[in-house]
């Protein structure tokens, strides 16, 4: 009876060539069907760790890398006709999206700094928008929401609730290039109830009024204010260090 022996194990070559093609270590380039480019880290063929990624588009990322995503720190730029670079977006990724604190330089010439989730405004942050406004405060899913303040062109300003990307609750505004100061209730970004007065440089504006405003005649004025229903209604967010500071430095 022959005697029985066991088979060799052996690797197949389909196996073998699979194992020898996965991506480890440092790679000079790698190019997809469509023609992208990346250049850097690999780890079990996955993006992992530093490297560059150039679409055929002209997008171009340059950062950090984590299982495939960009993840950690790293930057956005977009190709020009001329073959140079202009920055979209700088700062914290996870998982493919902007989040955490980051620039973003948009095309129409805003600039927006401040905290990102899941690639939208949201948190604490400052917008520089193109036509000289200014925006600080609280931001959620990319819109105005909670405290903030808002410049316009002319140095008029709002401090106050938003909430939907409109002021929204309680505020003041100042009319700096009249000299006047208006308090009271917004809904829906226009102002329901409000008291004006004039403020201390009222002859050093602009445009100051010709006439101060007169002293109030009706008694308990701000007791009936603060007793409206509509008043108590509004919502009085929570003030933090940042913003305080941003706002009494303006």
């Amino acid at each position: 009876m022959p005697f029985y022996q066991k088979p060799k194990t052996f690797t197949p070559l389909l196996l073998a060539a699979e194992k020898k093609a996965i991506k480890n270590g440092v790679h000079k380039a790698i190019f997809t069907s469509r023609f992208d480019k990346y250049v850097g880290d690999w780890n079990k063929d996955l993006k992992e760790g530093k490297g560059l990624f150039l679409t055929f588009t002209g997008k171009l990322y340059e950062g950090d890398w984590y299982k495939g995503f960009r993840h950690g720190f790293g930057t956005l730029s977009n190709k020009l006709a001329n073959g140079t670079f202009s920055l979209e977006y700088r700062g914290e990724w996870i998982k493919g999206k902007p989040e955490g604190i980051g620039w973003r330089y948009y095309e129409n010439g805003d600039v927006y700094f401040g905290f990102w989730k899941r690639g939208r405004r949201h948190g604490y942050g400052k917008i520089w928008y193109k036509d000289s406004t200014f925006y600080v405060g609280y931001w959620k899913m990319d819109k105005k929401d909670g405290l903030g303040m808002f410049v316009q062109a002319n140095g008029n300003r709002y401090e106050g609730h938003w909430a939907d990307d409109f002021r929204d609750g309680l505020g003041r505004f100042y009319h700096l290039h009249t000299g006047q100061l208006q308090e009271g209730c917004w809904k829906r970004g226009l102002c329901i109830q409000s008291k004006m007065c004039d403020i201390i440089i009222r002859q050093f504006c602009d445009l100051p009024t010709p006439y101060p405003i007169p002293q109030e005649t009706l008694r308990n004025s701000r007791k009936l204010l603060e007793e409206s229903e509509f008043w108590l209604k509004q919502k009085i967010g929570d003030i933090d260090k940042n913003l305080k500071y941003c706002i009494d430095k303006m």
